[in-house]
């Protein structure tokens, strides 16, 4: 089991993550206030998002599981501002239970998994706002849609009334995290064809490219990432 690290702590963290939001920002001329934070809080206690949400942290990252579904009544109940984005794996059978209580689904990569969102926000009587999980790297085993299949998709979704894509979310290949120059051109390639061929496709105002993590999120912010998904450089080593 870690060790919980103090409030003050968690605090000094989030401050310092979003000192270097701006710094890496401000290096392709945008303003940090730009780039959106989500923490992301699987297997960190409650006392530990806390101070997070009393420093200002409005989007919790999460993975659908028994302990999200303990924790999310206490964190409603002590932000209910607060956005719940679903940030791992998504399974057919954590569907209904997150579009009813979370507020986005950043990693939508399956046909049946549209659906089923679809199936169960017209149920609802709304629009499910999502991001499709993609990866345009040349790994043999990759972590989302290629590029082929990101515009057959983006196809696809017009014929669901219920769903709004909003845009891409993206993990980098472990071998690449060992390797800047693969790192950043990872990311390079991945916001051009963002740029070029999917954000043409999507009518939402501000087109979300969801990159980067703790980790890696300041060369991300520096390849055109406008929301980045920082766990343990905030809350510290999970459970």
């Amino acid at each position: 089991m870690s060790k919980s690290l103090p409030a003050k702590e968690v605090e000094s963290n989030y401050s310092n993550v979003l000192e270097n939001i701006h710094k890496s920002a401000s290096f392709t001329g945008r303003d940090g206030s730009d780039i959106s934070l989500v923490g992301v809080t699987k297997r960190i206690a409650f006392d530990r998002i806390k101070p997070a949400i009393d420093a200002g942290l409005k989007i919790i990252g999460e993975i659908i599981s028994t302990e999200l579904k303990k924790k999310l009544l206490r964190i409603k109940e002590y932000s209910p501002s607060s956005e719940i984005h679903v940030v791992g794996q998504m399974q057919s059978n954590k569907v209904k239970y997150s579009v009813e209580h979370c507020n986005l689904i950043q990693s939508v990569q399956s046909s049946k998994i549209l659906f089923l969102v679809n199936k169960y926000a017209q149920k609802l009587d709304l629009i499910y706002p999502i991001l499709l999980q993609v990866d345009f790297s040349q790994v043999e085993k990759r972590k989302g849609l290629n590029q082929q299949e990101v515009i057959k998709y983006l196809e696809e979704i017009k014929k669901l009334n219920h769903i709004e894509i909003q845009g891409i979310m993206t993990i980098a290949p472990l071998e690449y995290e060992l390797e800047k120059v693969s790192l950043s051109k990872f990311f390079e390639r991945t916001n051009s064809i963002f740029q070029k061929e999917i954000k043409p496709r999507i009518s939402v105002d501000s087109p979300v490219i969801s990159m980067g993590m703790s980790s890696d999120y300041e060369i991300a912010i520096k390849h055109g990432s406008n929301m980045v998904r920082v766990g343990t450089a905030i809350f510290g080593s999970r459970i």
